[in-house]
């Protein structure tokens, strides 16, 4: 028989994760608000420095390993979504026009990849997890880039290069950490089949899922029109399940939605735009991204790798400035230009996050270092990425707030 007491609720109430996050969204809102309206910064500032708050008061650490599952999911589906539509704002045609965006891209990404990695074997970092963080480091945030083009309404050349740039050396640094999974089964003394065949998997698998997604997504489009509202609901519906596919093939989300937005924009002749009311949902999951990954940091990450985090966003930044500034010329745009782009790559948020995590699910005793510098890394640029592009493109005039 039911207890009488039991129909009241316990003192004190216990607030259930449902709770937390509407709270923390309620404070992202109002903190990105004054940041934008008062203090004239980024709005994405005022999330993470509510993602870091929360951080500090330890929620994550409240969180049962069911919540945190469900956190994880969606992450995976937040950056999915801005990932796809990153994706499929990158015109292949356009590059094979001026193939040196290309090579603007592979230079920027190569030079970041070796600055990191010298710079970490000067704090004495293991060469596997030294490689794995130079790897990461490739990236630039790609929802971090969209959101703040989207709120700032940048145009023109910087803007449409830095996210084309942003999308290929998001896939530089997902295939090069999947490769280097083949190095780290190695080391744990994994069989020969599993070092050969599983980055084969991971790469070979996201390829197809990704065909499969980008097919389906243009004969949704081709049937109903790109901006049919209920033509879009079945695109997300497409990518929730693409998500939910990945997660039980164990295949990189990120590599696997981004290569799909590619495929999606450049498959059939003419070409599909992603819708443009998208926008409110992008800014939901935008806030939802940047607060989750910025409550994930923890203070004692800046006594392990502080240091060295602060020296690989000094070395990275200047990596990728040299890139851009190096075929400035070829690629058709002039120094100043180039400068702002090299800044404005330096964002690093979620995608690296997601490719920590990802390392973490496969060897969780993985080495510490690995964690403590990204995710310091990750702090410290999303509190500044977001400054360096709004200064950057407003010293080329490409910010329209």
């Amino acid at each position: 028989m039911t207890s009488e007491l039991s129909l009241f609720p316990g003192w004190p109430p216990a607030p259930d994760p449902v709770f937390f996050a509407g709270l923390a969204l309620v404070f992202a809102g109002l903190a990105g608000e004054i940041c934008f309206r008062r203090l004239r910064l980024p709005r994405i500032t005022g999330y993470a420095v509510v993602g870091l708050v929360g951080g500090t008061l330890g929620l994550s650490s409240m969180l049962d390993a069911q919540t945190s599952a469900a956190i994880r999911l969606l992450i995976d589906l937040a950056l999915g979504l801005l990932l796809f539509e990153l994706g499929s704002r990158l015109n292949l045609k356009w590059m094979r026009a001026n193939p040196w965006i290309i090579v603007t891209s592979a230079l920027e990404a190569l030079l970041t990849f070796i600055a990191v990695y010298v710079v970490l074997r000067v704090f004495s970092v293991s060469p596997l997890t030294a490689v794995l963080i130079a790897s990461i480091s490739m990236a630039t945030s790609p929802a971090l880039v969209i959101q703040l083009k989207n709120e700032l309404r940048a145009e023109g050349q910087v803007t449409e290069r830095l996210l084309a740039l942003a999308a290929l050396n998001s896939v530089y640094a997902v295939v090069a950490v999947k490769l280097v999974y083949g190095w780290m089964h190695q080391a744990y003394h994994s069989s020969f089949w599993v070092v050969l065949f599983h980055p084969l998997y991971l790469l070979i698998g996201s390829i197809v899922l990704a065909f499969v997604l980008a097919k389906a997504c243009n004969l949704v489009f081709r049937k109903f029109g790109s901006q049919d509202h209920h033509a879009f609901v079945m695109l997300i519906g497409l990518i929730m399940l693409m998500v939910a596919l990945v997660h039980m093939l164990k295949l990189p989300n990120s590599l696997t939605l981004l290569l799909a937005g590619i495929i999606f924009r450049n498959l059939d002749e003419r070409p599909q735009l992603w819708p443009a009311y998208f926008g409110t949902a992008g800014w939901l999951l935008a806030v939802v991204l940047f607060v989750l990954t910025s409550l994930a940091f923890q203070w004692e990450y800046l006594v392990l790798g502080g240091l060295a985090a602060l020296a690989i966003i000094i070395v990275r930044g200047a990596a990728k400035v040299v890139g851009t500034v190096a075929v400035a010329h070829q690629a058709g745009i002039s120094y100043k230009q180039a400068v702002a782009l090299g800044m404005s790559l330096c964002p690093m948020a979620s995608l690296a996050f997601v490719l920590v995590a990802d390392t973490y699910d496969i060897y969780p005793q993985f080495d510490p270092m690995l964690k403590a510098v990204v995710m310091c890394t990750i702090a410290l640029l999303q509190l500044a990425g977001p400054l360096v592009v709004y200064w950057a493109l407003a010293l080329v005039g490409e910010r329209k707030d």
